[in-house]
């Protein structure tokens, strides 16, 4: 039996793939007081269908997915402390039911707004970044990037945009495709050499009408290893967000991290962190002409895109590396313990005061980066939730990606 001076953590992604399983990996891996568990929601669906008496082996459950905990918030909150994510909203009915979590995740005040505005209480909401690995998304020395330009065939004369995500989280346009796509066909005009680099799945459309176009474009459907995505970043002259709606976003952190010039809407986090002109550049929601004109500015100077680059890696450095960010979940998980407890009569377990002082000692120390831990599931079936997790996910881009 494992002993129990921390906290039993299960984590809820939509895949260990996606964003929501990076989250959960960080949080596991930056909170070494945590004995974490990180398992989709299509692999809890089926082990405990099987061994439901698994459901008793964690503390506290923490949906970073908002559509896993549709079924399994209620099925969890009587048993343990239940800590649910708020991203964004496309259809308030499919994620309205994270409204009931003993706390609640935003990763921008936006959303903390959001949820005030459809009567959340506040004192359970707490707005936790999701962050970027500062370490791995880091800036390209001028051989690196020479090195990944001629790799995927570019000249060094060619302006290159980037454009990261994929096309099944596009409800209702909500990331301004429509935007992004007439900017580039406009660019193009001023701009012969553009090329565009576009990485995530579904956007046979869009690659097929800007080839179409006479714009040079390079897509990447899926890239598995974020060393590989990373390393993508530093092609980039410009990283473009046309978003209108956005819980991060996650790829412009990760662009800012890298050091290259970004254009945003004032969608998500990055209202709080960009500052116009000084690391990002700040535009309209909705405005072709502005993401033009920006960038044909700075396309003519070179030492003013280093400039914004540069201090876009300072602010993530001081405020945004997934090593700060993720220690947040800290006072989440009390609070959820807090209203847990409330729920149930003051029925609290003997064992917080015990994490919390563990988290004193050894919250300075994260965890090495390891395989997707399986902490709370016996060691014999170990395999089989990894094979699960790999057929899950190959389900999930064959229907949803083709």
């Amino acid at each position: 039996m494992r002993s129990h001076s921390q906290l039993r953590v299960l984590l809820v992604p939509d895949s260990i793939h996606w964003v929501t399983g990076t989250i959960a990996q960080s949080i596991a891996r930056f909170n070494p007081w945590i004995e974490a568990t990180i398992a989709s929601g299509p692999v809890i669906d089926t082990i405990f269908a099987e061994q439901p008496e698994l459901m008793r082996n964690f503390d506290l459950v923490h949906f970073t997915c908002p559509y896993a905990s549709r079924e399994w918030l209620p099925r969890f909150r009587h048993l343990a402390p239940c800590v649910t994510s708020h991203h964004h909203v496309t259809e308030w009915n499919l994620v309205k039911h994270n409204i009931d979590g003993d706390a609640i995740i935003v990763g921008s005040p936006e959303w903390a707004a959001d949820l005030q505005a459809r009567g959340a209480d506040l004192a359970k909401v707490f707005c936790v970044p999701y962050g970027v690995d500062a370490g791995r998304f880091a800036p390209a020395t001028d051989s690196e990037r020479a090195a990944t330009r001629k790799k995927l065939g570019i000249g060094p004369r060619r302006i290159v945009i980037g454009f990261f995500g994929k096309n099944s989280s596009n409800d209702d346009d909500r990331k301004g495709v429509d935007v992004f796509t007439e900017a580039i066909l406009q660019l193009k005009q001023s701009l012969p050499e553009l090329a565009i680099l576009i990485v995530g799945p579904g956007w046979q459309e869009l690659v097929s009408h800007l080839k179409t176009s006479g714009v040079r474009c390079i897509w990447f459907p899926y890239i598995e290893d974020l060393d590989d995505l990373a390393g993508l970043y530093h092609a980039l002259d410009f990283y473009w967000v046309t978003s209108r709606i956005e819980g991060g976003p996650v790829t412009l952190l990760e662009a800012m991290s890298s050091k290259v010039c970004c254009l945003t809407t004032p969608v998500g986090i990055a209202r709080e962190i960009v500052q116009d002109g000084g690391n990002a550049i700040l535009l309209p929601f909705n405005d072709v002409q502005s993401f033009v004109q920006r960038t044909l500015l700075l396309a003519a100077d070179l030492s003013e895109r280093k400039r914004i680059g540069g201090n876009a890696r300072e602010t993530i450095l001081k405020e945004m590396d997934v090593g700060i960010t993720s220690r947040r979940v800290e006072e989440v998980y009390a609070k959820a313990f807090t209203n847990f407890a409330a729920r149930h009569q003051g029925q609290l377990t003997d064992r917080l005061p015990e994490f919390a002082a563990h988290s004193i000692q050894t919250g300075s120390t994260p965890s090495k980066e390891v395989s997707i831990p399986l902490n709370g599931f016996p060691v014999e079936i170990h395999r089989r939730v990894r094979m699960l997790e790999a057929l899950a996910w190959s389900e999930h881009l064959l229907l949803y990606h083709h």
